[in-house]
């Protein structure tokens, strides 16, 4: 569906911010054969900003396809950036926030449908809590239950042992045995404190992003969210989600092939190398390996109960699959990617 233009106009190239100090948002969604998904997010946007100055930058990575035309279309006034090239999704969002123009950027994934006012709670909430410099929102199932995968909890040895001897598997949501995982939001929840906000739907101070470096380019897809947030925790900042503002995000819940599995574990070796204690690193990935082969051994006895690991679902195939192409991941992204500028 078409988008109404009368519901909320972004700022177009020719429009300029009134000053520096203008508390308006850069909204930055990156794209990669999202043609799909372009209109219904772009729609969602627009009643998404409440009223608040917005600027959105489309950032496509090589997509090749009829995206970046699909974009042009659906949002007119937005500035759509053909990159030429799929460096992944931190390489797209600095793409974008290179371009940004506000003091605020709300990363938004493609296949996210923002809830009416939801970027402008996300603005009144890190107005309210500076020490945050980081705030997500809450996810919400298509029939708007709860959705828990707002934020995650640090990785570490602990969550990595639990893992490894599927503890987070016999005793799910459990905050002793699956400390990594989200927890329902409690009746009349407003804000909390979290140690990783979901990349999906995130808003992200521009002092934070300079002094941090924002995402880091060597992770190609999945676990930048987690490192910015772990980062920034390390400046003194307090990341937060708020239950205000609500989004909906479908295709995180599906299943996904072996590739993606890869990223994502390729993700978790990077950050147990990056994080972890020195000398508890090579321990740590040598868990995450001990995690997927046992997974894999015994996979054919639970072939029907597929098992939720971070974004993607893995069955039993995948997780034989994943031990087959450990090589891939074991090691992380190499160093000679990871610039964070």
């Amino acid at each position: 569906m078409r988008p109404e233009l009368s519901v909320n106009r972004f700022l177009g190239a020719s429009d300029e911010p009134s000053g520096p100090g203008d508390d308006g948002v850069s909204i930055i969604v990156v794209t990669y054969r999202s043609a799909r998904y372009i209109e219904d997010c772009a729609s969602a946007l627009r009643a998404a900003v409440g009223g608040v100055p917005a600027e959105l930058l489309i950032v496509d990575n090589d997509s090749r396809d009829e995206t970046a035309d699909v974009a042009r279309k659906a949002a007119p006034d937005a500035r759509v950036v053909e990159t030429g090239h799929n460096g992944g999704f931190a390489y797209g969002c600095h793409e974008g926030a290179k371009r940004a123009r506000f003091p605020w950027l709300v990363f938004v994934n493609p296949d996210a449908a923002p809830a009416p006012g939801s970027i402008a709670a996300l603005l009144e909430c890190a107005r309210a809590e500076p020490g945050a410099g980081i705030v997500g929102g809450r996810c919400v199932a298509s029939d708007g239950s709860a959705d828990p995968r707002s934020w995650w909890g640090r990785p570490g040895l602990w969550s990595t042992f639990c893992f490894a001897f599927l503890l987070s598997s016999l005793f799910p949501g459990s905050r002793l045995f699956d400390p990594e995982s989200p927890r329902p939001w409690a009746e009349g929840t407003e804000t909390r404190r979290v140690p990783v906000v979901t990349g999906g739907f995130m808003l992200v101070a521009r002092r934070v992003w300079d002094e941090t470096g924002g995402f880091d380019r060597g992770f190609f897809m999945y676990g930048e969210d987690a490192d910015l947030c772990l980062r920034a925790a390390a400046h003194g900042y307090r990341p937060m989600v708020t239950g205000r503002a609500a989004y909906r995000h479908e295709v995180g819940a599906s299943s996904s092939g072996i590739g993606k599995l890869v990223l994502l574990f390729t993700g978790k070796a990077t950050l147990l190398r990056r994080h972890l204690r020195p000398g508890t690193r090579s321990a740590g990935v040598a868990l995450l390996a001990v995690g997927v082969f046992l997974r894999a051994a015994l996979s054919r006895l639970a072939a029907a109960r597929p098992e939720r690991q971070g974004r993607p679902t893995a069955r039993g195939e995948d997780w034989r699959l994943l031990w087959a192409a450990r090589r891939q991941w074991l090691r992380g992204w190499p160093p000679a990617r990871t610039g964070t500028r």
